[in-house]
Protein backbone atom coordinates (compact mmCIF):
# COMPACT_ATOMS: atom_id res chain seq x y z
CA UNK A 1 0.00 0.00 0.00
CA UNK A 2 1.31 3.52 -0.73
CA UNK A 3 2.28 5.60 2.29
CA UNK A 4 2.18 9.30 3.09
CA UNK A 5 3.10 12.03 5.55
CA UNK A 6 1.66 15.53 5.95
CA UNK A 7 3.70 18.43 7.34
CA UNK A 8 1.57 21.38 8.43
CA UNK A 9 2.52 24.99 9.12
CA UNK A 10 0.36 27.83 10.37
CA UNK A 11 -3.14 28.24 11.72
CA UNK A 12 -5.92 25.92 12.85
CA UNK A 13 -7.60 26.27 9.46
CA UNK A 14 -4.51 24.73 7.89
CA UNK A 15 -4.56 21.98 10.52
CA UNK A 16 -8.18 21.26 9.70
CA UNK A 17 -7.45 21.12 5.99
CA UNK A 18 -4.46 18.83 6.56
CA UNK A 19 -6.74 16.46 8.47
CA UNK A 20 -9.11 16.55 5.49
CA UNK A 21 -6.30 15.76 3.06
CA UNK A 22 -5.15 12.88 5.27
CA UNK A 23 -8.69 11.51 5.26
CA UNK A 24 -8.80 11.63 1.44
CA UNK A 25 -5.45 9.86 1.18
CA UNK A 26 -6.52 7.13 3.58
CA UNK A 27 -9.81 6.65 1.71
CA UNK A 28 -7.76 6.13 -1.48
CA UNK A 29 -5.69 3.39 0.14
CA UNK A 30 -2.69 5.35 1.46
CA UNK A 31 -1.31 4.56 4.91
CA UNK A 32 0.07 7.19 7.25
CA UNK A 33 3.82 6.64 7.71
CA UNK A 34 5.43 7.67 11.04
CA UNK A 35 7.91 10.51 10.95
CA UNK A 36 11.38 9.22 10.19
CA UNK A 37 10.16 6.36 7.99
CA UNK A 38 10.34 6.95 4.24
CA UNK A 39 6.89 7.60 2.69
CA UNK A 40 5.85 7.48 -0.95
CA UNK A 41 4.17 10.87 -0.80
CA UNK A 42 4.78 13.92 1.41
CA UNK A 43 2.30 16.80 1.52
CA UNK A 44 3.63 20.11 2.87
CA UNK A 45 0.82 22.50 3.85
CA UNK A 46 2.43 25.94 4.04
CA UNK A 47 1.82 29.31 5.69
CA UNK A 48 2.97 32.68 4.34
CA UNK A 49 1.92 35.13 7.05
CA UNK A 50 5.56 36.12 7.67
CA UNK A 51 8.89 35.85 5.86
CA UNK A 52 9.94 33.44 8.60
CA UNK A 53 7.03 31.14 7.69
CA UNK A 54 8.19 31.16 4.05
CA UNK A 55 11.75 30.37 5.12
CA UNK A 56 10.63 27.49 7.34
CA UNK A 57 8.65 25.98 4.48
CA UNK A 58 11.60 26.16 2.06
CA UNK A 59 13.99 24.69 4.63
CA UNK A 60 11.57 21.85 5.35
CA UNK A 61 11.09 21.05 1.66
CA UNK A 62 14.85 20.92 1.07
CA UNK A 63 15.30 18.71 4.15
CA UNK A 64 12.57 16.35 2.99
CA UNK A 65 14.18 16.13 -0.46
CA UNK A 66 17.43 15.01 1.18
CA UNK A 67 15.76 12.73 3.74
CA UNK A 68 13.34 11.02 1.35
CA UNK A 69 14.90 11.28 -2.15
CA UNK A 70 12.48 8.73 -3.63
CA UNK A 71 9.33 10.37 -2.27
CA UNK A 72 6.98 12.62 -4.22
CA UNK A 73 6.87 16.08 -2.61
CA UNK A 74 3.60 17.97 -2.98
CA UNK A 75 3.31 21.51 -1.66
CA UNK A 76 0.07 23.37 -0.94
CA UNK A 77 -1.26 26.10 1.35
CA UNK A 78 -0.91 29.86 1.49
CA UNK A 79 2.74 30.12 0.35
CA UNK A 80 1.85 27.90 -2.60
CA UNK A 81 -1.08 30.19 -3.39
CA UNK A 82 1.14 33.28 -3.27
CA UNK A 83 4.31 32.08 -4.98
CA UNK A 84 3.82 28.69 -6.67
CA UNK A 85 6.74 28.94 -9.09
CA UNK A 86 9.19 29.56 -6.25
CA UNK A 87 8.11 26.34 -4.58
CA UNK A 88 7.96 24.39 -7.85
CA UNK A 89 11.66 25.17 -8.40
CA UNK A 90 12.73 23.53 -5.12
CA UNK A 91 14.33 20.04 -5.17
CA UNK A 92 12.03 17.05 -5.75
CA UNK A 93 8.81 19.09 -5.74
CA UNK A 94 6.40 17.20 -7.99
CA UNK A 95 3.22 19.23 -7.49
CA UNK A 96 2.24 22.67 -6.20
CA UNK A 97 -1.44 23.09 -5.33
CA UNK A 98 -3.27 26.22 -4.20
CA UNK A 99 -5.75 26.47 -1.36
CA UNK A 100 -8.68 25.91 -3.73
CA UNK A 101 -7.15 22.64 -4.93
CA UNK A 102 -7.25 21.11 -1.44
CA UNK A 103 -10.98 20.53 -1.93
CA UNK A 104 -10.44 18.57 -5.17
CA UNK A 105 -7.41 16.60 -3.95
CA UNK A 106 -9.21 13.30 -4.57
CA UNK A 107 -9.57 14.05 -8.29
CA UNK A 108 -6.01 15.33 -8.57
CA UNK A 109 -4.59 12.22 -6.94
CA UNK A 110 -6.62 9.99 -9.24
CA UNK A 111 -4.79 11.29 -12.33
CA UNK A 112 -1.33 11.96 -10.91
CA UNK A 113 0.35 9.01 -12.68
CA UNK A 114 -0.65 10.46 -16.06
CA UNK A 115 1.01 13.82 -15.33
CA UNK A 116 4.74 13.32 -14.60
CA UNK A 117 7.08 16.16 -13.74
CA UNK A 118 6.48 19.39 -11.80
CA UNK A 119 2.91 20.61 -12.04
CA UNK A 120 1.42 23.83 -10.73
CA UNK A 121 -2.32 24.03 -10.08
CA UNK A 122 -3.27 27.27 -8.36
CA UNK A 123 -6.70 28.76 -8.97
CA UNK A 124 -7.41 32.36 -8.03
CA UNK A 125 -10.37 33.61 -6.03
CA UNK A 126 -13.54 35.23 -7.28
CA UNK A 127 -15.12 37.97 -5.18
CA UNK A 128 -18.32 35.90 -5.14
CA UNK A 129 -16.44 32.77 -4.06
CA UNK A 130 -18.62 30.22 -2.26
CA UNK A 131 -17.56 28.29 0.83
CA UNK A 132 -16.22 24.86 -0.09
CA UNK A 133 -17.06 22.26 2.54
CA UNK A 134 -14.35 19.73 3.26
CA UNK A 135 -16.00 17.25 5.63
CA UNK A 136 -13.46 15.95 8.15
CA UNK A 137 -14.27 13.24 10.67
CA UNK A 138 -10.84 11.98 11.74
CA UNK A 139 -8.06 13.91 13.46
CA UNK A 140 -5.17 11.45 13.93
CA UNK A 141 -3.19 12.07 17.09
CA UNK A 142 -5.75 14.53 18.49
CA UNK A 143 -8.59 14.14 20.99
CA UNK A 144 -9.98 17.53 19.93
CA UNK A 145 -11.71 18.16 16.61
CA UNK A 146 -11.73 21.32 14.51
CA UNK A 147 -14.55 22.53 12.31
CA UNK A 148 -13.85 25.19 9.71
CA UNK A 149 -17.03 27.27 9.46
CA UNK A 150 -15.51 30.32 7.75
CA UNK A 151 -12.75 31.04 5.25
CA UNK A 152 -11.16 34.12 3.73
CA UNK A 153 -10.96 37.72 4.88
CA UNK A 154 -12.50 40.91 3.52
CA UNK A 155 -10.49 43.35 5.65
CA UNK A 156 -7.61 45.41 4.27
CA UNK A 157 -4.94 45.62 6.98
CA UNK A 158 -1.92 47.29 5.42
CA UNK A 159 0.55 44.56 6.47
CA UNK A 160 -1.49 41.42 5.82
CA UNK A 161 -1.19 39.00 2.89
CA UNK A 162 -4.06 36.77 4.03
CA UNK A 163 -6.91 38.23 1.90
CA UNK A 164 -4.97 37.58 -1.31
CA UNK A 165 -4.11 33.96 -0.46
CA UNK A 166 -7.40 33.00 1.20
CA UNK A 167 -9.89 35.00 -0.83
CA UNK A 168 -12.93 36.94 0.38
CA UNK A 169 -14.81 36.10 3.55
CA UNK A 170 -17.26 33.22 3.09
CA UNK A 171 -19.19 30.99 5.47
CA UNK A 172 -20.48 27.46 5.85
CA UNK A 173 -24.30 27.72 6.04
CA UNK A 174 -25.82 26.88 9.44
CA UNK A 175 -27.26 23.56 8.27
CA UNK A 176 -23.76 22.54 7.19
CA UNK A 177 -22.39 23.52 10.59
CA UNK A 178 -25.14 21.55 12.28
CA UNK A 179 -24.61 18.37 10.25
CA UNK A 180 -20.83 18.58 10.66
CA UNK A 181 -21.17 18.88 14.44
CA UNK A 182 -23.54 15.92 14.53
CA UNK A 183 -20.96 13.90 12.59
CA UNK A 184 -18.26 14.82 15.12
CA UNK A 185 -20.58 14.08 18.04
CA UNK A 186 -21.19 10.59 16.63
CA UNK A 187 -17.43 10.03 16.65
CA UNK A 188 -17.19 10.76 20.39
CA UNK A 189 -15.09 13.92 20.29
CA UNK A 190 -15.20 15.74 23.62
CA UNK A 191 -14.18 19.15 22.26
CA UNK A 192 -14.76 20.91 18.94
CA UNK A 193 -12.96 24.11 17.95
CA UNK A 194 -14.94 26.36 15.61
CA UNK A 195 -12.38 28.01 13.41
CA UNK A 196 -12.03 30.33 10.44
CA UNK A 197 -9.67 32.84 8.91
CA UNK A 198 -11.93 35.66 10.18
CA UNK A 199 -14.39 33.83 12.43
CA UNK A 200 -16.15 36.96 13.64
CA UNK A 201 -17.30 37.68 10.06
CA UNK A 202 -19.20 34.39 9.97
CA UNK A 203 -22.51 34.60 8.14
CA UNK A 204 -22.21 38.08 6.65
CA UNK A 205 -21.92 36.66 3.13
CA UNK A 206 -24.91 34.32 3.43
CA UNK A 207 -28.39 34.97 2.03
CA UNK A 208 -30.06 36.00 4.20
CA UNK A 209 -27.09 37.35 6.17
CA UNK A 210 -26.28 35.68 9.46
CA UNK A 211 -23.80 36.22 12.27
CA UNK A 212 -21.62 34.29 14.68
CA UNK A 213 -23.93 35.38 17.50
CA UNK A 214 -26.93 33.89 15.73
CA UNK A 215 -25.03 30.68 15.01
CA UNK A 216 -24.04 30.30 18.67
CA UNK A 217 -27.60 30.91 19.80
CA UNK A 218 -28.81 28.20 17.46
CA UNK A 219 -26.16 25.76 18.66
CA UNK A 220 -27.05 26.53 22.28
CA UNK A 221 -30.57 25.21 21.75
CA UNK A 222 -29.23 21.64 21.68
CA UNK A 223 -27.25 19.81 24.34
CA UNK A 224 -24.08 18.66 22.61
CA UNK A 225 -21.85 15.88 24.03
CA UNK A 226 -18.75 18.07 23.68
CA UNK A 227 -17.54 21.47 24.74
CA UNK A 228 -17.04 24.24 22.16
CA UNK A 229 -14.01 26.47 21.73
CA UNK A 230 -13.63 29.44 19.40
CA UNK A 231 -10.51 30.34 17.49
CA UNK A 232 -9.28 33.93 17.15
CA UNK A 233 -11.79 36.81 17.02
CA UNK A 234 -11.11 40.30 15.72
CA UNK A 235 -11.77 42.82 18.53
CA UNK A 236 -14.02 45.07 16.43
CA UNK A 237 -16.26 42.07 15.69
CA UNK A 238 -17.08 41.34 19.33
CA UNK A 239 -20.28 43.33 19.43
CA UNK A 240 -22.69 43.56 22.33
CA UNK A 241 -24.88 40.98 20.56
CA UNK A 242 -21.97 38.55 20.26
CA UNK A 243 -20.95 39.16 23.86
CA UNK A 244 -24.46 38.21 25.00
CA UNK A 245 -24.41 35.08 22.83
CA UNK A 246 -21.03 34.06 24.23
CA UNK A 247 -22.29 34.49 27.78
CA UNK A 248 -25.37 32.38 27.08
CA UNK A 249 -23.52 29.48 25.41
CA UNK A 250 -23.45 26.74 28.08
CA UNK A 251 -20.64 24.59 26.68
CA UNK A 252 -18.31 27.39 25.58
CA UNK A 253 -14.71 27.17 26.78
CA UNK A 254 -13.64 30.38 28.60
CA UNK A 255 -10.75 31.07 26.23
CA UNK A 256 -10.46 34.01 23.83
CA UNK A 257 -7.67 34.94 21.45
CA UNK A 258 -7.63 38.53 20.18
CA UNK A 259 -5.20 40.23 17.79
CA UNK A 260 -4.24 43.48 19.52
CA UNK A 261 -1.23 44.12 17.23
CA UNK A 262 -0.33 47.49 18.79
CA UNK A 263 -1.14 49.66 21.79
CA UNK A 264 -0.45 52.84 19.83
CA UNK A 265 -3.38 54.59 18.20
CA UNK A 266 -1.18 56.03 15.46
CA UNK A 267 0.29 52.62 14.61
CA UNK A 268 -3.14 50.95 14.61
CA UNK A 269 -4.33 53.61 12.15
CA UNK A 270 -1.32 53.02 9.89
CA UNK A 271 -1.99 49.29 10.07
CA UNK A 272 -5.57 49.82 8.96
CA UNK A 273 -6.95 48.38 12.21
CA UNK A 274 -10.44 49.80 12.91
CA UNK A 275 -10.20 50.30 16.70
CA UNK A 276 -8.17 52.23 19.23
CA UNK A 277 -6.27 51.04 22.34
CA UNK A 278 -9.00 52.33 24.65
CA UNK A 279 -11.62 50.26 22.86
CA UNK A 280 -9.44 47.18 23.10
CA UNK A 281 -8.82 47.70 26.82
CA UNK A 282 -12.54 48.12 27.53
CA UNK A 283 -13.33 44.98 25.53
CA UNK A 284 -10.80 42.90 27.45
CA UNK A 285 -12.08 44.11 30.80
CA UNK A 286 -15.66 43.27 29.84
CA UNK A 287 -14.58 39.77 28.79
CA UNK A 288 -12.86 39.35 32.15
CA UNK A 289 -15.98 40.53 33.99
CA UNK A 290 -18.17 38.06 32.12
CA UNK A 291 -15.67 35.18 32.17
CA UNK A 292 -13.49 35.56 35.31
CA UNK A 293 -11.58 32.31 34.71
CA UNK A 294 -10.98 32.92 31.01
CA UNK A 295 -7.59 32.65 29.36
CA UNK A 296 -7.01 35.64 27.12
CA UNK A 297 -4.37 35.35 24.40
CA UNK A 298 -3.11 38.34 22.41
CA UNK A 299 -1.35 38.74 19.08
CA UNK A 300 1.19 41.58 19.14
CA UNK A 301 3.00 42.84 16.04
CA UNK A 302 6.17 44.78 16.87
CA UNK A 303 8.42 46.89 14.66
CA UNK A 304 5.75 48.08 12.23
CA UNK A 305 7.14 50.82 9.92
CA UNK A 306 7.02 54.12 11.77
CA UNK A 307 6.62 52.53 15.22
CA UNK A 308 8.51 54.92 17.50
CA UNK A 309 10.00 54.11 20.88
CA UNK A 310 7.00 55.77 22.62
CA UNK A 311 4.64 53.73 20.39
CA UNK A 312 6.32 50.51 21.48
CA UNK A 313 6.30 51.56 25.13
CA UNK A 314 2.57 52.27 24.88
CA UNK A 315 2.03 48.76 23.55
CA UNK A 316 4.10 47.27 26.37
CA UNK A 317 2.23 49.30 28.99
CA UNK A 318 -1.17 48.31 27.63
CA UNK A 319 -0.31 44.61 27.50
CA UNK A 320 1.27 44.73 30.94
CA UNK A 321 -1.94 46.24 32.37
CA UNK A 322 -4.26 43.68 30.74
CA UNK A 323 -5.17 40.27 32.26
CA UNK A 324 -3.52 38.37 29.41
CA UNK A 325 -2.66 34.69 29.81
CA UNK A 326 -0.17 34.47 26.93
CA UNK A 327 1.12 36.38 23.91
CA UNK A 328 1.91 35.52 20.32
CA UNK A 329 4.59 38.04 19.30
CA UNK A 330 5.44 38.67 15.65
CA UNK A 331 8.25 40.92 14.40
CA UNK A 332 7.01 42.94 11.41
CA UNK A 333 7.70 41.19 8.12
CA UNK A 334 6.98 42.98 4.81
CA UNK A 335 4.67 40.90 2.63
CA UNK A 336 4.65 41.20 -1.16
CA UNK A 337 1.66 43.10 -2.52
CA UNK A 338 0.67 44.77 0.75
CA UNK A 339 0.65 48.51 1.36
CA UNK A 340 3.14 48.17 4.22
CA UNK A 341 5.72 46.62 1.88
CA UNK A 342 6.55 50.08 0.53
CA UNK A 343 6.91 51.70 3.97
CA UNK A 344 10.31 52.51 5.47
CA UNK A 345 11.47 49.60 7.65
CA UNK A 346 12.94 49.90 11.12
CA UNK A 347 16.40 48.50 11.72
CA UNK A 348 16.21 44.71 11.97
CA UNK A 349 18.16 44.59 15.22
CA UNK A 350 15.77 47.01 16.89
CA UNK A 351 12.73 45.04 15.71
CA UNK A 352 14.17 41.83 17.14
CA UNK A 353 15.02 43.58 20.41
CA UNK A 354 11.44 44.76 20.78
CA UNK A 355 10.21 41.25 20.01
CA UNK A 356 12.43 39.83 22.77
CA UNK A 357 11.15 42.40 25.28
CA UNK A 358 7.54 41.65 24.38
CA UNK A 359 8.07 37.88 24.48
CA UNK A 360 9.54 38.16 27.96
CA UNK A 361 6.42 40.03 29.02
CA UNK A 362 4.40 37.20 27.52
CA UNK A 363 6.34 34.62 29.54
CA UNK A 364 5.80 36.64 32.71
CA UNK A 365 2.08 36.90 31.97
CA UNK A 366 1.81 33.19 31.32
CA UNK A 367 3.64 32.29 34.53
CA UNK A 368 1.40 34.60 36.57
CA UNK A 369 -1.76 33.20 34.96
CA UNK A 370 -0.74 29.61 35.68
CA UNK A 371 0.19 30.45 39.26
CA UNK A 372 -3.19 32.12 39.79
CA UNK A 373 -4.91 28.83 38.92
CA UNK A 374 -3.34 26.93 41.84
CA UNK A 375 -6.10 25.92 44.23
CA UNK A 376 -8.79 26.41 41.58
CA UNK A 377 -10.82 23.66 39.94
CA UNK A 378 -11.55 23.20 36.24
CA UNK A 379 -12.64 20.80 33.55
CA UNK A 380 -9.81 18.99 31.76
CA UNK A 381 -9.96 16.98 28.54
CA UNK A 382 -7.57 14.05 29.04
CA UNK A 383 -5.52 13.59 25.88
CA UNK A 384 -3.46 10.51 26.77
CA UNK A 385 -0.25 9.44 28.52
CA UNK A 386 2.14 12.21 29.54
CA UNK A 387 5.49 11.61 27.72
CA UNK A 388 8.24 10.47 30.07
CA UNK A 389 5.88 10.28 33.08
CA UNK A 390 4.71 6.69 33.69
CA UNK A 391 1.30 6.61 35.36
CA UNK A 392 0.57 10.23 34.43
CA UNK A 393 -1.76 11.69 31.84
CA UNK A 394 -1.73 15.00 29.98
CA UNK A 395 -4.72 17.17 29.20
CA UNK A 396 -6.08 20.60 28.36
CA UNK A 397 -8.34 22.61 30.62
CA UNK A 398 -11.36 24.51 29.38
CA UNK A 399 -9.40 27.76 29.83
CA UNK A 400 -6.46 26.50 27.77
CA UNK A 401 -4.08 25.32 30.49
CA UNK A 402 -1.69 22.43 30.00
CA UNK A 403 -2.29 19.93 32.82
CA UNK A 404 -0.79 16.64 34.01
CA UNK A 405 -2.58 14.31 36.42
CA UNK A 406 -2.24 10.79 37.74
CA UNK A 407 -4.72 8.30 36.32
CA UNK A 408 -5.27 5.19 34.18
CA UNK A 409 -4.89 5.22 30.37
CA UNK A 410 -8.64 4.51 30.08
CA UNK A 411 -9.30 8.14 30.98
CA UNK A 412 -8.06 9.27 27.55
CA UNK A 413 -10.68 11.31 25.65
CA UNK A 414 -12.67 11.95 28.82
CA UNK A 415 -13.64 15.21 30.48
CA UNK A 416 -12.77 15.17 34.18
CA UNK A 417 -13.05 17.70 37.00
CA UNK A 418 -9.61 18.56 38.35
CA UNK A 419 -8.20 20.66 41.16
CA UNK A 420 -4.94 22.38 40.27
CA UNK A 421 -2.26 21.76 42.92
CA UNK A 422 0.95 23.37 41.67
CA UNK A 423 2.82 24.69 38.63
CA UNK A 424 5.62 22.51 37.33
CA UNK A 425 7.61 23.51 34.24
CA UNK A 426 4.87 25.61 32.60
CA UNK A 427 2.33 22.87 33.33
CA UNK A 428 -0.28 22.57 36.05
CA UNK A 429 -0.30 19.47 38.22
CA UNK A 430 -3.87 18.44 38.90
CA UNK A 431 -5.86 15.92 40.92
CA UNK A 432 -9.20 14.51 39.84
CA UNK A 433 -12.07 15.44 42.12
CA UNK A 434 -15.68 14.26 42.11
Amino acid sequence: MPTFQIITFGCKVNQYESAGMAEVLEDLGFTLRPLGAAPDLVMVNTCTVTARADQQARQTIRRLARQYPAAELWVTGCYAQRSPETLASLPNVARVLGNQEKVILRQILACRSAMPGPRVQVQGFDQQEAFQLCQVSRFPGHTRAWLKVQDGCSHACSYCIVPSVRGPGRSLPPDGVWSSLENLAARDFQEVVLTGIDLGQYGKDLAPPGSLARLLRGLSQKSWPFRLRLSSLEPQEITGDLMEALSACPDLCPHFHLPLQSGSGAVLQAMGRPYQPEHFRDLVMELQDRFPAAALGLDVLVGFPGESVPDFKNTWKLVEALPAAYLHVFPFSPRPGTRAQAMALLAGGEVQRRARVMRQLGLDKKAAFYQAQVGQAGEVLVEGPAPGRPGWLKGLSANYLRVILAGPPQWANRLVKVRFLEVREETLVGKVIT
